[in-house]
C-alpha cells in the first residue's frame, strides 16, 4: 500500500502544471504589443521615419537671397545706387528630382522600421517560450523534489533499521542534491529571461506567461518568398532609393539659374565728391538681370553618375545575396523542423506511453518482490527525465517554428 501511495503521488505531481513564479502574469500578444510601444530600438527606427519625412522639406532648398547695396559717389540715380536682390537656384527638375529621393528614403525608413518590428516580435516570442518552458521545468523539478525527498527519508529510516543499505540512502541523497541543483538553476535561468524580456518591452516588472503549461505551436506557414517579407521589401527600397540617387546625379548635366532685382536707393548725404546725388524722379525700380549657368565641364558629374549606379548595383547585389542567404536558411529551418516535430511527438507519443508502463511494470513487480526499492526509485526518476525531455522538445519544436515565422515574414500570426 505505501508503495502504491508514493506511486500515486509521483504521478499526481509529475501533472501537475508548472507553479507560478514571481511576476505578473501575461499572454504572449501583451508582451509583444508591450515591445512594440515601449523598445527604445522600435522607437528610435520610428523617430528615423519622422525625421526622413520631415526631410521631405527640404527638396526644395534654394540657395541663399543675396542682399547687396551699391553706391556710385559720383552720380545719383543710376543703376550703380541701388538696392538688388539675387537669387540662385537650380535647374528646375533638380528639385522634383530631389523630392523623389527624399521620399524614396522615407519609404525606406519605414521598411528598415518594420524590419525592427518584425525582429523584436520574434525575440519576444522566442523569450516567452522559453519562459514557458523553464516555468514548466520548475514545476517538473519541484515535483521531483518532493517525491525524492519522501524517498530519501524512507531510505534513511530503512538504513537505520537495518533494512537497507548505506549505498541505497547515499543513492536517494545524491539524486535529491541533484535535483535541487537543477532547480536551482532553472530558477536562475527563469529569472534571466524574465530580465531579458523586461529589457526588450520595457515592462516595470517581470511577467509569467499566461499559458499553465508548455504547448507547441501549430501555425499555417506559407512557401517562402523573399519579396513578400519585410526585409525583402526594405532591400527593395533600398534599391529604389538607389535609383532615385541616379536620377538627381544626372540633373547635374542641368544649367542654374538666376534672377536679379534692383531698385534705386540713393544716400544723398554721402557725398564725397560735391556731386549731384538727386534721385532719378521717374521711379525707383532700376531694372532686373537673369542668367542661365550652362555647365561647360562635366568630369565631376560623370564621376558622381558613375558613383551612383555602382551603388544601384551594390544595393542589387546585396539584395540578391540576402535572398539566397534566407532562403538557404528557410530550407535548413525546414529539416529541423521536422526533426524537432519527430522528437516531440515521440516524447508526447510513444514515449510517454512507455515511461507509464514502465511505472505500472516497476510498481507491479516491487509489490512482487522482483525488484528493489532501489530500483522502484530509479523508474520513477525516469518517469520524471522524461516529463523533462518532454518539455524540452516541445521548447525546441516552438524556437523552429518562430524561426520559421521570422524567416517568411509571418511571425505577426503568433
Amino acid at each position: 500500500m505505501m508503495i502504491r501511495f508514493f506511486f500515486l503521488v509521483s504521478v499526481a505531481l509529475l501533472s501537475i502544471p508548472a507553479m507560478a513564479q514571481q511576476g505578473k502574469t501575461m499572454t504572449l500578444r501583451q508582451c509583444i504589443d508591450m515591445g512594440l510601444a515601449n523598445n527604445y530600438g522600435v522607437r528610435a527606427a520610428e523617430k528615423g521615419v519622422e525625421r526622413a519625412k520631415a526631410m521631405q522639406g527640404s527638396a526644395w532648398d534654394l540657395d541663399k537671397t543675396d542682399i547687396s547695396l551699391g553706391q556710385d559717389p559720383t552720380s545719383g540715380g543710376s543703376p550703380d545706387n541701388a538696392l538688388s536682390l539675387t537669387q540662385q537656384m537650380d535647374f528646375p527638375t533638380v528639385y522634383v528630382a530631389k523630392g523623389k529621393l527624399l521620399k524614396a528614403e522615407t519609404r525606406a525608413e519605414r521598411g528598415k522600421a518594420e524590419v525592427a518590428k518584425h525582429q523584436l516580435r520574434t525575440d519576444i516570442a522566442s523569450l516567452y517560450y522559453q519562459l514557458a518552458y523553464k516555468r514548466e521545468l520548475i514545476g517538473i523539478l519541484h515535483a521531483q523534489d518532493s517525491l525524492i525527498g519522501r524517498f530519501c527519508s524512507i531510505a534513511a529510516k530503512r538504513h537505520e533499521a537495518g533494512e537497507a543499505s548505506k549505498l541505497e540512502r547515499m543513492s536517494m541523497e545524491r539524486k535529491l542534491m541533484d535535483n535541487r541543483n537543477a532547480l536551482l538553476q532553472a530558477k536562475a535561468d527563469f529569472a534571466t529571461l524574465q530580465k531579458q524580456m523586461m529589457a526588450l518591452t520595457n515592462m516595470a516588472e517581470p511577467m509569467v506567461p499566461a499559458e499553465t503549461r508548455l504547448e507547441a505551436l501549430n501555425p499555417n506557414m506559407s512557401e517562402f518568398c523573399f519579396a513578400n517579407t519585410v526585409e525583402g521589401q526594405y532591400a527593395q527600397s533600398k534599391i529604389e532609393v538607389a535609383d532615385r540617387a541616379v536620377a538627381l546625379a544626372k540633373n547635374g548635366y542641368a544649367p542654374s539659374l538666376s534672377l536679379s532685382l534692383r531698385n534705386q536707393l540713393v544716400i544723398s548725404s554721402w557725398n564725397p565728391y560735391h556731386q549731384d546725388r538727386s534721385r532719378f524722379s521717374g521711379g525707383s525700380f532700376m531694372g532686373f538681370e537673369v542668367g542661365i549657368g550652362v555647365p561647360l565641364f562635366f568630369g565631376a558629374t560623370k564621376a558622381k553618375v558613375k558613383a551612383a549606379k555602382r551603388d544601384r548595383e551594390i544595393a542589387d547585389l546585396e539584395m540578391r545575396q540576402d535572398e539566397a542567404q534566407r532562403s538557404l536558411e528557410y530550407n535548413v529551418l525546414l529539416g529541423k523542423l521536422a526533426i524537432a516535430r519527430e522528437k516531440m511527438d515521440y516524447y508526447n507519443g510513444e514515449g510517454s506511453r512507455q515511461v507509464s508502463e514502465m511505472a505500472r511494470l516497476a510498481r507491479t513487480e516491487y509489490e512482487n518482490g522482483e525488484i528493489t526499492y532501489l530500483e522502484l526509485a530509479n523508474v520513477l526518476d525516469e518517469s520524471a527525465a522524461h516529463a523533462v525531455k518532454r518539455a524540452e522538445a516541445t521548447n525546441d519544436y516552438n524556437q523552429v517554428v518562430i524561426a520559421l515565422l521570422q524567416a517568411n515574414g509571418e511571425i505577426g500570426k503568433l
